[in-house]
């Protein structure tokens, strides 16, 4: 629907001239009703807002709370079978493999709590 045609049609049937007539048209009911919905609109993206900050706080709490405490957990573990290892004059290349995973998840951790600042940015 081209609004300009219709526009046009509807100012070529009115008897009189619009600049000295005050004409309310349906078009302008149609342009209220569009702005007062974009004002209305503003509650629903606050209250989206605030829905994300407290998502990032979740995601955020649990980066530096559970993740940090299962990595802590398992670095102390892999501590405590190294040093019993050492003692028995072996090693193991599993345990190497873990130390490796802790590196990567402390890596992992960081770019997760980058990533976390970065929302709302």
């Amino acid at each position: 629907m081209n609004t300009t045609k219709n526009l046009d049609k509807i100012f070529s049937k009115l008897p009189v001239q619009l600049n000295s007539v005050s004409v309310k048209l349906s078009v302008m009911e149609d342009i209220e009703e569009l702005i007062g919905q974009a004002f209305g609109l503003e509650e629903f993206v606050e209250d989206s807002i605030s829905e994300a900050k407290n998502a990032a706080m979740k995601a955020s709490d649990i980066v530096r709370f559970d993740m940090n405490d299962a990595i802590v957990q398992a670095e102390d573990m892999i501590n405590e079978t190294d040093a019993k290892l050492k003692e028995l004059g072996a090693d193991s290349p599993q345990l190497d493999g873990f130390k490796k995973q802790i590196s990567d998840l402390e890596s992992m951790q960081k770019d997760l709590e980058r990533k976390i600042d970065q929302i709302g940015q």
